[in-house]
């Protein structure tokens, strides 16, 4: 009895072998045929997207193109931003509102570039002071581009006295005191240039950004 068992249970067996053998390989040749179309299509999105994403390296000053969306400035995150844990929040703002970050790099001043990068205030008396606090520790340079930065940067600072800026300003809303107000940002398109080639002496980075063409018509 049990040997026509086994008999019956051998061909039982072998077709059970042969389904899964059968069944096993069209789902191996559908899953290479999807992986080489995934591969193809790849290609063909990086050969069709890449060189619309690279700029040409280097064809814009330092500074930018002042009057234009390509215009330029100099921002710092000061070491009090730095202490506080503040350099996020200030970056975020202005991507948010759509300008451009180009270079960023933090430096720990020297007294002696402390002291070049508030030349025109070396005749006031709170200038040792300056000098000290923003040699005092690292801060973070940045490199902003876009439509009116120079001005719209310093709206979105605030006023130089912290009591005196608006809030849902950066100085409004982080900082209290005149001696240590948060950030630096250029006054003007020469300060932006002189800034930015004494911060950025290496250069930025030119690109373009695939949001571009939603912030500016």
């Amino acid at each position: 009895m049990f040997s026509r068992f086994a008999r019956l249970a051998r061909p039982t067996a072998k077709a059970a072998r042969g389904f899964a053998s059968r069944a096993a390989a069209p789902a191996v040749s559908g899953t290479a045929t999807r992986l080489a179309a995934g591969v193809i299509f790849a290609g063909t999105a990086a050969a069709t997207f890449a060189p619309s994403a690279v700029a040409d390296c280097g064809s814009l000053p330092v500074y930018g193109a002042p009057g234009t969306n390509q215009e330029r400035t100099f921002l710092a995150c000061k070491p009090d931003a730095v202490q506080r844990g503040l350099v996020g929040d200030i970056i975020a703002r202005f991507e948010k509102r759509g300008y451009k970050l180009v270079g960023l790099k933090m430096v720990w001043p020297t007294k002696e570039m402390a002291q070049n990068h508030y030349a025109d205030l070396s005749k006031k008396p709170f200038f040792p002071g300056l000098v000290n606090f923003f040699s005092s520790g690292p801060i973070v340079c940045m490199c902003w581009e876009g439509k009116d930065i120079i001005k719209q940067g310093r709206q979105m600072l605030g006023e130089t006295q912290p009591l005196a800026s608006k809030p849902g300003s950066i100085r409004g809303d982080y900082s209290i005191d005149l001696g240590r107000n948060i950030c630096h940002g250029s006054d003007s398109p020469e300060a932006a240039e002189q800034e930015l080639k004494m911060w950025f002496p290496e250069g930025v980075s030119d690109y373009t950004k695939a949001v571009d063409s939603w912030i500016y018509e």
